[in-house]
């Protein structure tokens, strides 16, 4: 079932592009963070300002990281205060305090809102299972300095409260962020970006289900993450700075009930839910650079949700919902350099929107489903705005062949900071409006062993938002125009034994920018043409298995921000093989090991910054 849908739909029995990752299958890639998982999805790619804790951006079908919504226990994670309000900490989130993700691909403003024109992901986190508490501890290390450690309790302990609860520690030497490709100046200088960016970061999840009486079930979650992390200055020549930190804390607490009423004719949701987001830079002089600089960010979201969902029959669910969100957020900067000091403040700002919403799924023969879909969004500061969808599936049981698509609109209004922030801020911004559609064919063979799919997809964007010069010494955030994002995602999965399971997706992404002249036609920055991915998951014996993970990452446009003015670049295709294993000694015991970048690649996902070469990990698993 797809918890996302909020009506909890089976996911072929939607119209709507879905991939859904479980816990077994991120156990056996045994990842070190959630950004080696997502990568791997049709039609997603995430890039990274150098190694493990670094700010990602999350781009789905080409859409700007802006327009993908991530949720943890449907939690609004994209960070009020941050430029573009995305989530960029995807790192902070261990994989082992992960149940199961579900990435929904197109517009889902209907029912989420703004952030959701590109898609939705939804990070699900571990809950208590049937049976007595169960207790485990996992511990990893490796290279980079990499030493990592997790514990998790929880359980069912009656019929009506089970909880889970999961710590996570990560300590790392780290890489210079700053790649250490480069050696030489453009001005014959020697130097080489060496200094490794550090990353120590703690996260404690906690969800806990109550079900007092049996029509009603209270569920408690909570996430709160600590991290300090190494910086530089830039990436590329002469980039590195030693003396550059940041820290992040962000807490969300989320409150939801559900009752049902009328022999379960009548389900009622209701959620509070809240984040709170803290970030601040701190950069001291150094021998390269004598400059001294301090950022804070302070972003806070309140979340409310009223659903009601009415089995009008069976093949028929009407559901309404009153949402409303209110953020608020300031930040602040100051630096001193031979330039002489600079004071920043942008005072406490906040944004409102009220919306009404309202789906309706229709089941008509136990193969055809469809879902319509109505939101009204109101926004203190641009009005009213009007989105809707509608998706759709066929499926031919007798062949197993499903012809899917859907068709959406999106709004999403200017960040706090573009509006009001320190750098670049534009109160005369307008709001991004979007249309998206995909078709797509899925077809069952070999007796359902094997699952082969095609989509088409394209979106157009109106009023997109960009951070553009202005001036010759100047940039502010801009409305551009249009853009046009469009393509192919195919996929195939199979399992033609019980022991061995394949998994492949391409996914083909054309982006233009339609904005003025003088950048018209050309591709938007760090969106990949081609992509593919491959994964063998191999379990000869019950004791032992063997996962080998290939992708590839075609070319990608990107800007030199070494040169000035900031000149546009390739940045050439890589391919990436890890391969893990695990073995169980015992019942309670299990070793496991990890090569990673096994062809020893060097690459970039974005210009000037570094990745790790070939780097092996290992660990133990114990669990009771």
């Amino acid at each position: 079932m797809l918890q996302t849908t909020k009506i909890g739909i089976p996911s072929n029995q939607t119209g709507t592009s879905a991939t859904v990752i479980t816990r077994q299958q991120i156990q056996q890639m045994q990842p070190f963070s959630l950004t080696e998982v997502l990568t791997r999805v049709p039609g997603v790619d995430v890039v990274r300002n150098g190694y493990l804790g670094a700010t990602s951006s999350i781009f789905m079908r080409g859409m700007n990281a802006s327009h993908t919504l991530v949720l943890v226990d449907g939690v609004r994670m994209n960070d009020p205060i941050s430029p573009d309000r995305t989530y960029s900490y995807l790192d902070q989130i261990s994989p082992d305090a992960v149940e199961r993700i579900e990435v929904l691909r197109g517009p889902q403003n209907s029912i989420f809102g703004s952030d959701a024109m590109g898609g939705v992901i939804n990070i699900i986190t571990r809950q208590g299972e049937p049976g007595k508490p169960t207790l485990y501890a996992k511990i990893t290390a490796g290279s980079q300095g990499t030493v990592q450690e997790d514990i998790g309790l929880g359980g069912q302990y009656s019929d009506k409260l089970k909880s889970f609860l999961h710590i996570t520690r990560q300590d790392v030497r780290g890489i210079s962020a700053a790649s250490n490709r480069y050696g030489i100046n453009s001005f014959g200088t020697f130097y080489r970006n060496a200094e490794p960016d550090g990353y120590h970061n703690t996260t404690i999840t906690a969800r806990t289900e109550y079900t007092p009486l049996k029509n009603l079930t209270l569920d408690l979650s909570s996430l709160y993450t600590r991290s300090r992390f190494d910086l530089d200055s830039y990436g590329g020549y002469t980039g590195d700075d030693p003396n550059f930190t940041g820290t992040n804390r962000t807490l969300t607490l989320n409150g939801s009930s559900r009752l049902k009423l009328w022999g379960d004719r009548y389900e009622q949701i209701t959620r509070l839910a809240f984040t709170d987001v803290r970030r601040e830079n701190f950069n001291e002089p150094d021998a390269l650079d004598s400059s001294k600089s301090h950022d804070r960010y302070r972003g806070k979201l309140l979340n409310f949700d009223f659903q009601n969902n009415f089995r009008l029959h069976r093949t028929n669910t009407l559901t309404t919902g009153l949402n409303v969100q209110h953020e608020w957020g300031d930040s602040y900067y100051n630096s001193l350099s031979i330039f002489g000091p600079f004071n920043s403040a942008a005072q406490l700002r906040s944004a409102t929107n009220t919306a009404f919403y309202v789906q309706d799924r229709i089941q008509q023969w136990d193969r055809w489903f469809t879902t319509l879909g109505y939101r009204y969004d109101r926004h203190n500061r641009f009005g009213g705005h009007h989105n809707f969808r509608a998706d759709s599936i066929y499926t031919v049981k007798r062949t197993g062949t499903s012809i899917k698509g859907s068709i959406g609109t999106g709004f999403k209004a200017p960040t706090l900071s573009q509006l009001y922030g320190t750098f670049g801020a534009n109160p005369n911004l307008q709001p991004e409006t979007s249309t998206g559609w995909d078709l797509g064919l899925e077809q069952a063979l070999l007796g359902n062993k094997m699952q082969v799919g095609a989509t088409l997809f394209q979106n157009q964007v109106r009023n997109l938002i960009d951070f553009r010069p202005t001036g010759l010494f100047s940039t502010a955030y801009t409305n551009v125009e249009r853009a046009r994002m469009q393509g192919l995602e195919a996929y195939i999965t199979s399992q033609p034994y019980k022991c061995l399971q394949l998994r492949s997706s391409y996914t083909y992404t054309d982006t233009k920018d339609l904005g003025p002249s003088s950048t018209q036609g050309d591709a938007l920055f760090r969106r990949p043409r081609n992509k593919a991915s491959f994964n063998i998951n191999y379990q000869p014996i019950k004791r032992l298995n063997i996962n080998l993970d290939i992708t590839h990452t075609g070319q990608r446009s990107d800007l030199d921000f070494f040169t000035f003015p900031a000149r546009p670049v390739k940045l050439k295709s890589f391919t990436l093989i890890n391969l893990a294993m695990e073995l169980a000694l015992t019942d309670h015991v299990s070793l496991y090991g990890r090569l990673v970048n096994f062809l020893d690649t060097p690459y970039e996902t974005v210009k000037g910054y570094g990745n790790p070469r070939i780097s092996a990990y290992g660990g133990l698993r114990w669990a009771l």
